[in-house]
């Protein structure tokens, strides 16, 4: 499995509007609705299981990257959505900096092995401060999928 097959088209924001974590997370999943990946009727729950697990300790990583997680009954395949925010946001990030990438990953209760599989190469990667940079400099949702591509060929995808 690879991160550009677990993110699907429309699953991407390069310009994220929200300026707060709990917005943000919105909007985020916002994305996966839209892209048929998470019920719109669920999505209210998704957002708090998220929230929920934000209430255990930030997930902002620090050095820009947040990677917000959680598993919820409605979700039925490894989803995840990508988001750039140009302003960056107050995650309440282990490093006290603001937050310009976001993964949001979610999964369904009973996925517990390709859940920490994906967030283990979402962290993986972002350790990559060249890799972060990129992410943050693409142009546009083309370039950002060209960049998440080219690091499931180089480090071997989740």
């Amino acid at each position: 499995m690879k991160l550009t097959d677990i993110i699907p088209d429309g699953g991407i924001s390069d310009d994220l509007q929200s300026t707060e974590k709990e917005s943000v997370i919105r909007e985020l999943v916002e994305l996966l609705v839209k892209a048929g990946r998470v019920d719109s009727e669920s999505s209210k729950k998704v957002v708090k299981a998220l929230m929920d697990r934000e209430e255990l300790g930030s997930t902002g990583i620090g050095q820009g990257v947040a990677v917000p997680h959680a598993k919820h009954d409605s979700i039925t395949d490894l989803v995840c959505a990508f988001g750039r925010s140009k302003r960056g946001v107050n995650f309440d990030a282990l490093d006290g900096e603001p937050v310009y990438v976001f993964f949001l990953l979610l999964s369904s209760k009973g996925a517990s092995g390709s859940h920490l599989e994906a967030l283990a190469f979402i962290s993986r990667l972002v350790r990559d401060e060249k890799f972060v940079k990129f992410l943050r400099d693409g142009k546009d949702v083309k370039d950002i999928r060209d960049v998440l591509g080219e690091a499931d060929q180089a480090f071997g995808g989740v």
